[in-house]
Order: structure tokens, then C-alpha cells, then sequence
């Protein structure tokens, strides 16, 4: 477990020193750039081992020698745009070292250029980033991460009002997983001004999903036969998760009375998105559904790394220091139990190739 926290000091520090030798020198985005490299190297230098889905993306890689049309045409229900990315890494090795790397690199490219572009305060970003699961979702979940990233750079137009750039983006998301297709028409639903009318809307709309599970299980399954497959797996659970979601979206809104007018704006578009992750949260927990079917809160739940660089930036100095050990022991507790018990995260274990690839 200890390489987890020792990445995520040296990233935090790198993102700190950055963020103040910028706001005196005005210098590159160096520090970003040396992040991207770090992340990506932890990440494509794991073993097969570590993420409970790496074998099947490692194995699919390496049984495969097929051209680039072939690869293009194959009949899978893995999407395109992954299908290309094991075609580029596939030029460089068809060692499974190669996909991974590729993956990483796309996916940090692609957040990191979203929390450059959007945070107020990018080690706060980055702490959650690294804390809150959304990093290490690649070790695992490889084609929804790349999505999810694409999709963080689509928010930026969502934050600018600019429906026609946003949804080209999303589209991108989609060649790599079909689920964030669902993300063009939240759009609207996202830009609304936070109220207690768009929070009863929410609730309401989580009860009729509920009782109407099937029926709104049959429509998805017209975008993906995978989640047919889900409506008839019983693997339960989630309570835990789907508290900790719901306890700290009541946060994000008790406390929104409390940023600064300037920021509300942005801040009630990511409130939103977090609200309606969580909502999807309870939806699978209370219809007994498979937990895999949370997974589509991913690109949701991850505008935590923009609310709380908002929330820190209103309050004043006597304020800042309780929420901030709020914000630490939450995202530290979080960080330690996904890294110790979920997704096979833990031992993190080198991946043997790369000692063949240097020689």
C-alpha cells in the first residue's frame, strides 16, 4: 500500500510547488507535464496482477496479432476507440506493458488537461483526483476510465455554455465507452441553477427508477446488450458507498450558502453532477441491482475534483481549517480502503517486462 501514498505525496508537492512558483514567475506548466509522466509510469509499469480487470485487458492484447483493419473491423462489443489505442501500442510492443502505458498516458492527458483548465486550486484537484479512486479507475475499469477522461475535458465547454463543443466530446468519450453517451442530454439538466425544485426533481426521478427498474433496464440495453447481462446478475451491495455519496453530497449542499457569488455558477453545474452520480448510487442499491451498474456514476461523482478547490477558495481563514480536516481524514479514510480492499489494488506489484524491455 505504500507506493500508493508515497505517488500521491510526491504528486500533491509537485502540484503545490507548481501552483505558487506559477502564481509568482508565471513559468510553463512543468510541474503538470512531470506529473502526467509519473502517474502514467506507475500506472503502465504495474503488473497484470494489480486491477481486477488488467488480465483481461493484458490477455486480449497479447493473444492479438491482427492488422490495423482488421482490428477496426473485428466484431467485439470492445468500442473503437480502444481498439485503436491497442493498435497504436501494438507498434511499439505486443508486450502487455505497451497498452497499459498507452492507456495511461491518454487517460492523464486528458484529466489532467480538464483540471488544469478548471480548478481554482490544482494540488486540492489532484489530491482528490489521486484519493477519491478517480486515478487508479484505470487500473481496473481501462475503457470507462479513458470515457471518463475525454469527458472531463468535455466539462469545460459544459462550464462554458457551449452545448455544440460539449457534445462533440462526448461523442469522442463514446468510441471508447458507450455509457458516457448518456452525458448529452444531462447537459440540460446540469446548466439549471441549484434549487430545492431541482432536488425534489432528483428525488422523484430516483423513485420512479426504482419501481420502474426493469424498464428503464430494457431501454439501456438498446445502447449495450451488457446491461441486459447486468439485469440478471445478483451480486448486491454498495451500502457503505452509497452512504458515504449521500453524506457528502448533503455537504456539498449545506454548505453552498457559503461560496463566494462569483463561483456559484460553476459551482452549482458540478453540484449537480455530483448529486446525480449519487442518485444513480441509491438507485442500484435499492433495486438489488448488480453493483457493477454504479460504475456509471464515474463520470459524475468526479466533479468532486472542482467543488472542493470552490469551496476553499470562499471560506474565510478561521473556517478553512475544520473543513480542511474534514476534506483530509474523508479523502485519506477513502483513499486507504480502496487501495486495501477493493479492486485488487493492493500489493502493488512491478510488472516484470519492463525489466526485458531495458535490456
Amino acid at each position: 500500500m505504500y507506493p500508493y501514498f508515497i505517488i500521491l505525496v510526491i504528486a500533491i508537492f509537485l502540484a503545490f510547488v507548481g501552483d505558487n512558483v506559477r502564481l509568482k514567475y508565471k513559468t510553463y506548466k512543468f510541474d503538470g507535464v512531470i506529473i502526467l509522466i509519473l502517474l502514467a509510469l506507475f500506472s503502465g509499469f504495474r503488473d497484470v496482477q494489480v486491477g481486477s480487470d488488467t488480465n483481461m485487458y493484458a490477455n486480449r492484447f497479447e493473444r492479438q496479432y491482427l492488422s490495423f483493419l482488421e482490428l477496426m473491423t473485428q466484431n467485439t462489443r470492445i468500442e473503437i476507440g480502444y481498439r485503436f489505442l491497442e493498435y497504436i501500442a501494438s507498434l511499439f510492443s505486443h508486450q502487455y506493458v505497451s497498452i497499459l502505458l498507452i492507456t495511461a498516458f491518454v487517460v492523464l492527458f486528458f484529466q489532467l488537461k480538464g483540471i488544469y483548465k478548471l480548478s481554482e486550486q490544482k494540488a486540492i484537484s489532484l489530491f482528490v483526483f489521486i484519493t477519491f479512486g478517480i486515478y487508479t479507475y484505470m487500473f481496473n475499469g481501462a475503457r470507462q476510465a479513458l470515457s471518463a477522461a475525454v469527458f472531463v475535458y468535455a466539462i469545460t465547454f459544459l462550464i462554458q455554455g457551449n452545448f455544440k463543443k460539449y457534445a462533440f466530446w462526448v461523442l469522442i468519450a463514446f468510441f471508447f465507452h458507450k455509457s458516457a453517451l448518456f452525458g448529452i442530454p444531462l447537459y440540460f439538466l446540469f446548466r439549471i441553477k441549484f434549487s430545492t425544485k431541482i432536488l425534489l426533481f432528483l428525488g422523484m426521478a430516483t423513485i420512479v427508477v426504482i419501481a420502474f427498474f426493469n424498464v428503464f433496464i430494457g431501454y439501456m440495453s438498446l445502447l449495450s446488450e451488457q446491461y441486459a447481462k447486468y439485469q440478471d446478475i445478483e451480486a448486491q451491495g454498495g451500502a457503505y458507498l452509497t452512504l458515504a455519496f449521500s453524506l457528502l453530497s448533503s455537504f456539498f449542499i449545506i454548505i453552498r450558502p457559503k461560496l463566494k457569488v462569483k463561483f456559484k455558477r460553476e459551482y452549482d453545474i458540478y453540484l449537480n453532477m455530483f448529486l446525480f452520480g449519487t442518485m444513480i448510487f441509491v438507485i442500484v442499491f435499492f433495486s438489488g441491482a448488480y453493483i457493477e451498474m454504479t460504475r456509471l456514476a464515474f463520470y459524475y461523482t468526479l466533479s468532486a475534483m472542482f467543488i472542493w478547490p470552490l469551496i476553499f477558495k470562499s471560506l474565510q481563514q478561521k473556517e478553512i481549517a475544520l473543513v480542511f480536516v474534514f476534506f483530509m481524514i474523508v479523502h485519506i479514510f477513502f483513499f486507504y480502503i480502496f487501495i486495501g480492499k477493493m479492486a485488487n489494488l493492493n500489493p502493488y506489484i512491478v510488472n516484470p517486462q519492463i525489466f526485458n524491455l531495458l535490456q
